[in-house]
């Protein structure tokens, strides 16, 4: 999977990892990423390497190199619901996610996490939806 790594793919500002002894250092994005990153990067964000040594155990830092199912959008999904029972799930979506976010995400501007797509199908069921909620495209990406 690194050797499809694509640095300009990492969030701006996102921290990296200089520990290369670290025994998840071959599956950790911030251990991916900065090995990656290009020579004409003069300043990069770090974890700080002091603060790395005093931890015991996990470290809190580590991202995994598995990529995650997103969703994109669900506008066919709510198009299929009878139109009291679309408004019943919108307004309940609105309340969870906020008005902007609600739309960015319906619309697909903005990606849905597995946990997002949980609330999203959870939300349906209580609201008395009963067909499965499929969303409009899905991709598969690192969960930065």
């Amino acid at each position: 999977m690194e050797k499809d790594f694509d640095f300009s793919t990492v969030p701006y500002q996102y921290p990296l990892c200089l520990n290369r002894q670290c025994p998840k250092a071959a599956n950790c994005l911030r251990q991916i990423a900065e090995r990656h990153m290009p020579d004409s990067t003069a300043y990069c964000y770090i974890v700080n390497p002091r603060h790395l040594a005093t931890l015991e155990g996990d470290c809190p830092y580590f991202r995994s190199d598995n990529k995650i199912q997103y969703a994109k959008g669900f506008i066919g999904f709510l198009e299929k619901l009878p139109h009291r029972q679309m408004l019943q799930v919108s307004n309940t979506l609105i309340a969870c996610f906020n008005r902007r976010t609600y739309f960015r995400v319906r619309k697909g501007e903005r990606l849905l996490s597995p946990a997002e797509q949980q609330i999203v199908a959870d939300t349906c069921r209580e609201c008395g939806v009963s067909i499965p909620v499929v969303f409009d495209a899905y991709l598969e990406d690192y969960d930065w």
